[in-house]
């Protein structure tokens, strides 16, 4: 017998890990707590949002080529025609997922974070509800941009030609999400860093061998510029924008040059830390100073409301605008915990799980309403199937008295109502058909009148207890049948908290 030991499974498994760098994640963690925060997506697994309409229903054609979007972004739809709603819906899951996996491969070459911090910064990576615009395979690109710009930084970081020139494709195809291209100064910082670069000379010597990869958000944005142009201002980024984001560099060039007088004064103990809150404030402003130059930050005093608002607040679909805000956020949330006065630091680990708590609370309402709100477009849809569609009918009065109850406060827009009506009857029948959403005189109108539950907690409490929601959708083909007073003027607004929906509470 060989006196050599024949490692086991196990065994070999764990030293492919500890090589690549993901030794010591959080596995059962990090599955158990996402899995909660966002199975929900499996729930709502087969449902059709905002742009989705367009995207996949027949009756429309998503102008990809019209907003700018690389040729390869199109794919996303290839992809949900041969997998299906539920299988894309799947892959947006575990993309996520093998996202935070490579994020804790990275940090391996944060010097200035150990191995528990780097396990608190996956989970909050996983766990903080930024971005529930996920939801809609529209966001579908994004998602696998997501993943490809997060692999090639990992293998980046790995080293060797050939990994060099594998990056530079991966990081070119995640363009298409195009906020990564401000982005995309962290992973190229963050190599400079750990290039051991002591002088300038050296610095040049870097740059002269990475030359590619530091020009190639030029390349891609030229290469835009002439072969895939926008034809609608969609992703704006005009000369007077570029101008207008400077007071938000200034501002961010204030707070980093405040934390490196801070990282000079104070001792050396304290150093990593205050490397920490400067990490995770460039994270973030990078991740949105592509959204201040398109102008949805707008940048004022109420940009600090604006961001929360989006972040915790009835937002409509503007989530997906804070989507690269997860590693800046949690990278200042591990600093700040490094920071606390002594006599806070026994309590740590509280902290830590009271954090992580909140962040599922939060996706677990957020998820709840988006499947609140898929009850109740599978009602209309099944109660107008119950009905004969008939030739004379081509005007639809739909009227919701249940706003207060769709996710994140969103807007049903036109493709959104007339989507249902495809589900329900058909293409030709969404193509031909005319909708309101008040009384306004249609000749043949078909009143479809939307009732339900006054809050979300009520919506709960009837799904628990009587596994239906509560909708009510009566249709009324009477002439004059919609009547104003059923219209209702409820108002959706502000960042409300989260509880306030589980209180009945509606504003």
């Amino acid at each position: 017998m060989s006196d050599v030991a024949i490692a086991t499974p196990r065994t070999r498994l764990q030293n492919f890990l500890d090589r690549a760098g993901f030794g010591g994640f959080p596995w059962k963690t990090a599955t158990f707590l996402y899995t909660i925060s966002w199975g929900w997506l499996f729930i709502v697994r087969d449902s059709l949002w905002v742009d989705d309409w367009t995207m996949y229903a027949d009756f429309d054609i998503f102008p990809w080529r019209d907003l700018g979007f690389a040729p390869w972004a199109s794919i996303s739809v290839r992809v949900a025609q041969v997998l299906g709603l539920s299988s894309v819906r799947g892959i947006v899951f575990i993309c996520f997922f093998a996202s935070a996996i490579l994020l804790y491969g990275i940090s391996s070459k944060f010097w200035m974070i150990d191995r528990l911090q780097r396990s608190l910064l996956v989970l909050l990576f996983l766990l903080l509800p930024f971005n529930t615009a996920r939801v809609a395979l529209f966001s579908f690109f994004y998602t696998t941009s997501y993943l490809l710009f997060f692999t090639a930084w990992y293998l980046l970081l790995k080293g060797g030609k050939h990994l060099y020139y594998i990056c530079l494709i991966l990081f070119f195809l995640s363009f298409q999400m195009h906020s990564l291209l401000a982005f995309y100064l962290i992973p190229v910082v963050h190599l400079l860093l750990i290039s051991n670069v002591k002088h300038l000379y050296n610095l040049f010597l870097v740059l002269r061998a990475k030359f590619l990869l530091v020009i190639l958000p030029l390349i891609y944005w030229s290469l835009r510029s002439i072969f895939w142009p926008e034809k609608i201002k969609y992703h704006d980024v005009s000369f007077s924008r570029a101008i207008s984001a400077l007071p938000f560099v200034v501002a961010v060039l204030i707070v980093c040059g405040g934390l490196g007088i801070l990282y000079k004064k104070t001792q050396a103990t304290t150093h990593k830390n205050i490397l920490i809150l400067l990490s995770g404030s460039i994270a973030m402003a990078m991740g949105m100073l592509a959204y201040v130059i398109y102008g949805f930050f707008t940048i004022n005093r109420f940009i600090f409301f604006q961001y929360f608002h989006t972040l915790m607040g009835r937002s409509d679909w503007y989530s997906r605008h804070q989507s690269l805000q997860p590693l800046g956020f949690a990278l200042l949330i591990v600093g700040m915990i490094s920071v606390l006065p002594r006599f806070l630091t026994k309590f740590t680990s509280q902290i830590q799980v009271s954090i992580l708590a909140v962040c599922v609370v939060f996706n677990i309402g957020f998820g709840f309403e988006y499947v609140t709100d898929h009850s109740k477009q599978k009602e209309v849809i099944s109660v107008l199937k119950e009905e004969i569609e008939s030739e004379s009918v081509k005007n639809y009065q739909f009227v919701d008295q249940t706003i207060l109850l769709n996710a994140r406060g969103r807007t049903y827009r036109e493709r959104d109502w007339k989507g249902l009506i495809w589900l329900a009857h058909g293409v030709e029948a969404a193509k031909s058909s005319r909708f309101a959403t008040t009384c306004e005189p249609f000749k043949d109108a078909r009143l479809v009148l939307i009732k339900g539950p006054a809050s979300h907690w009520q919506a709960f409490k009837n799904w628990v207890g009587e596994g239906d929601m509560g909708f009510d959708v009566i249709i009324d083909d009477t002439p004059d049948a919609c009547k104003p007073e059923m219209v209702r003027s409820e108002k959706v607004f502000g960042a409300i908290p989260i509880l306030f929906y589980f209180t009945g509470a509606k504003n």
